[in-house]
């Protein structure tokens, strides 16, 4: 009878670190792929294209989610194709963990062909360009909005060596607002044989004055 009583106390002890634990532990969600992730913006029309760059004008971007650990940290920046230098668009503070409510829009104008980079606090740089990424893994995936034509849709991985390859560590839209206009250039030809009319009519004007 003494050995059944001495047992209570540690059944009473262990049901209390039970309660605690059950009070205390949240349950750990999955996160979304980043094929649910288009379907909760309302992106469910899309298909994955092969662009790394993008082409010049003026345009309009957008940050939706950040799924990662470093959602805090990672940077977003554009720069010239063929150069390393980069032109900030998010800076780490401005993103938050999952879906970013209000999404974040900027407008920036640019007058050269482009591509797109993350720094990720473990001081790697990933781009849309897959050639250039340090671990040699596709570290950016594309898709097209085929119900706006002018919008692609872009997912990041941010772990070196392209981690779960998850792609919606970063995800964001790229919308072409403005194309940059191009002013054809005149064949050299051309711009000699204009010249050589408008002396020869400018010598017919001067010698009917002076006659």
């Amino acid at each position: 009878m003494k050995r059944e009583h001495s047992f209570i106390p540690l059944l009473v002890f262990l049901s209390l670190i039970a309660l605690t634990l059950t009070l205390t532990v949240h349950p750990v969600y999955a996160e979304p792929t980043l094929s649910e992730v288009f379907s909760h913006l309302g992106f469910t029309n899309v298909v994955q294209v092969e662009n790394e760059t993008f082409l010049p004008g003026t345009y309009e971007i957008t940050l939706y989610a950040e799924f990662a650990a470093y959602c805090r940290e990672n940077e977003l920046s554009y720069y010239e194709v063929g150069t390393n230098t980069y032109n900030l668009i998010f800076t780490g503070p401005e993103g938050g963990d999952g879906y970013i409510e209000p999404p974040l829009t900027k407008i920036f104008t640019i007058n050269y062909e482009f591509g797109l980079s993350m720094l990720t606090p473990e001081n790697h740089r990933y781009f849309t360009e897959n050639s250039k990424n340090p671990d040699g893994e596709i570290h950016a995936v594309v898709y097209k909005n085929l119900d706006e034509y002018s919008m692609y849709l872009i997912g990041f991985e941010n772990l070196y060596g392209a981690g779960d390859r998850d792609y919606q560590d970063m995800v964001f839209s790229i919308k072409l607002i403005t194309p940059q206009q191009v002013i054809p250039e005149a064949p050299f030809g051309t711009i000699l044989a204009s010249a050589l009319m408008f002396a020869v009519f400018l010598g017919f004007v001067w010698s009917k004055r002076f006659k």
